[in-house]
């Protein structure tokens, strides 16, 4: 499998533990069908793949066509649930929010907390 896709579950426990906490908040989730990788042709993903997180409450957008307007709308989030990504750092660190981050990642040694017991991968 491909080491940046963690299965739903991993943000779906991570959505619960800010609901938790923030029981009204109003959770957006960004996400693409189409890959950019030359192992990859056309979709990797289906819009239905993402029923799990439309089910859970979480507005889902895919495939926006501005990468700008997406950074934009995650540094302004007042949570932010980021992925292990350089994508995700970007709005973590220039936005506002109290950042999540399940697992432990070695850019993410700021003053962060990491979520413990929670987004454990699996194999």
């Amino acid at each position: 499998g491909d080491w940046m896709v963690y299965p739903d579950e991993y943000y779906l426990d991570l959505v619960a533990l800010v609901r938790r906490s923030w029981p009204d908040a109003d959770v957006h989730a960004w996400s693409s069908t189409k890959v950019k990788k030359e192992d990859r042709k056309g979709k990797y993903w289906k819009a239905s793949d993402f029923d799990a997180f439309r089910l859970a409450g979480i507005a889902v957008h895919l495939d926006d066509d501005s990468l700008a307007g997406v950074m934009a709308d995650l540094a302004r989030a007042q949570a932010f649930i980021m992925a292990p990504s350089y994508f995700s750092y970007v709005p973590a660190i220039v936005g506002g929010a109290c950042v999540v981050v399940g697992l432990p990642w070695r850019p993410c040694e700021q003053p962060w907390r990491r979520a413990r017991g929670l987004g454990r991968r699996r194999a």
